[in-house]
């Protein structure tokens, strides 16, 4: 790459500028009835305006699914893939985009989003066209499209006539998506690291200690339990008797200095939708922290929300740095003879349990009173000192991982604009 040389702003030589109607355009997705949404997430998953995540990824894990055969069949238009990416046309989240990453099945596309498509190979790139639409510039015209309507819509007519973007030859195209997605093919590789390293987690903890094939079981005489038969000399107990959690709590909205220029993040439970925890929802100040409810919680404390919603699977999650968080949010922290490793593990097997009290609305809410009461098995120290020697590991690569993924993210965001405006040539 090299650093271009230009004259009073120009473009260079050979490249233009478009609306992006001219070579590519919006389509709106299909008006799926809420009664075809089913809880068995049986048929067809479906991306609706909240499956755009925060981080630039459709969130898959909380997918929505329909049976297509109650409904019209002539949809195979609204069907997405792989790489295909979309925006936010409506209310508080309009503009957002995000693109999806699941190879492994279709979906299909719910009105309010819109995906991007290219209306002439010969003249544009697909993945040029992705990064031209998450150029700065872009997202500041989708940004002040949904802020200049009361409910926050966007057509794809106005998407279509108000982004540009910068339009080299189809090659030069070709080499600035390839540097980018460089970035990008090293996000995803490290997602798929991490997600790995959590199943392979969650694999040897139920090996060990759900179904008990823990190294010398053979040798180990059994015993009734609360939890049913458990290894003689293992330990059942209360989370909050053996464990400290943490309710959050939020300094006053209105008092200006429990937020300004604040640098102690700040979690609700939506970030918990995210593993590991990295990027808080806000930050507060020192002051904010003393005078309200609001707690720290360590480096790998284990978080859950209380606030749920029906139908979708609920998430808990890792703290990959010191953060507080709101009341919604409960931590559990964990010590020298119980680890964060195992917690996490125990909780997500007892994630039924804890959530199957749930009462309320859409929205339904546990309190902090049920994850204290939970019981949790606790093995021989040998036991459970062989199963961290394995296991914490895991968790400690995924917390790297996590953290490369972001300065991966910052890097890319910094060269996106420099390559996409000509600033810097990539080398043919």
């Amino acid at each position: 790459m090299k650093k271009a040389e230009t004259q009073n702003n120009n473009l260079l030589k050979g490249w233009r500028k478009v609306k992006l109607g001219e070579v590519a355009g919006v389509l709106g997705g299909f008006a799926f009835k809420s009664s075809w949404f089913n809880k068995q997430r049986i048929g067809y998953p479906v991306i609706k305006i909240q499956n755009l995540g925060q981080d630039g990824f459709i969130d898959t894990q909380n997918i929505e699914y329909v049976d297509i055969d109650l409904v019209n069949k002539n949809i195979s238009k609204f069907k997405v893939g792989y790489n295909d990416f979309f925006v936010a046309m409506t209310g508080a989240t309009a503009g957002k985009i995000a693109v999806l990453k699941d190879i492994n099945k279709d979906y299909y596309l719910n009105q309010r989003v819109g995906k991007f498509y290219i209306k002439d190979k010969n003249k544009l790139d697909f993945k040029y066209l992705y990064y031209s639409i998450f150029m700065p510039k872009n997202k500041i015209v989708l940004r002040q499209l949904a802020d200049g309507s009361a409910q926050g819509n966007m057509s794809t007519g106005q998407i279509e006539e108000l982004l540009e973007i910068n339009l080299p030859s189809l090659d030069e195209q070709k080499r600035i998506a390839d540097i980018l997605s460089a970035f990008d093919d090293k996000i995803e590789l490290n997602n798929k690291i991490i997600k790995t390293l959590e199943e392979m987690a969650q694999e040897v903890f139920k090996e060990w200690f759900v179904r008990f094939r823990f190294p010398g079981w053979q040798k180990v005489k059994f015993v009734d339990s609360e939890l049913g038969k458990i290894p003689e000399g293992w330990e059942i107990s209360k989370i909050g008797e053996k464990l400290t959690t943490i309710l959050g709590g939020t300094p006053s909205t209105s008092n200006k200095s429990y937020w300004e220029n604040g640098d102690i993040p700040w979690i609700n439970s939506g970030a918990i939708n995210d593993f590991p925890i990295i990027n808080s929802t806000n930050f507060i100040t020192k002051k904010g922290l003393e005078n309200s409810a609001a707690k720290l919680m360590p480096v790998k404390t284990i978080v859950l929300p209380l606030v749920i919603s029906i139908g979708k699977p609920v998430n808990i999650s890792m703290l990959a740095k010191e953060m507080s968080g709101n009341q919604s949010v409960v931590g559990i922290v964990g010590n020298d003879k119980i680890t964060p490793e195992y917690i996490y593990c125990w909780v997500q097997y007892k994630k039924q349990e804890i959530y199957g009290s749930a009462s309320g609305g859409a929205q339904q809410h546990i309190n902090k009173n049920i994850i204290d009461s939970t019981l949790i098995l606790i093995p021989k120290g040998e036991i459970l000192d062989s199963f961290n020697r394995k296991v914490v590991p895991f968790f400690d690569t995924i917390i790297k991982k996590a953290f490369e993924h972001q300065t991966l993210a910052i890097l890319r965001d910094l060269l996106l604009p420099k390559l996409m405006s000509g600033e810097i040539l990539v080398n043919s």
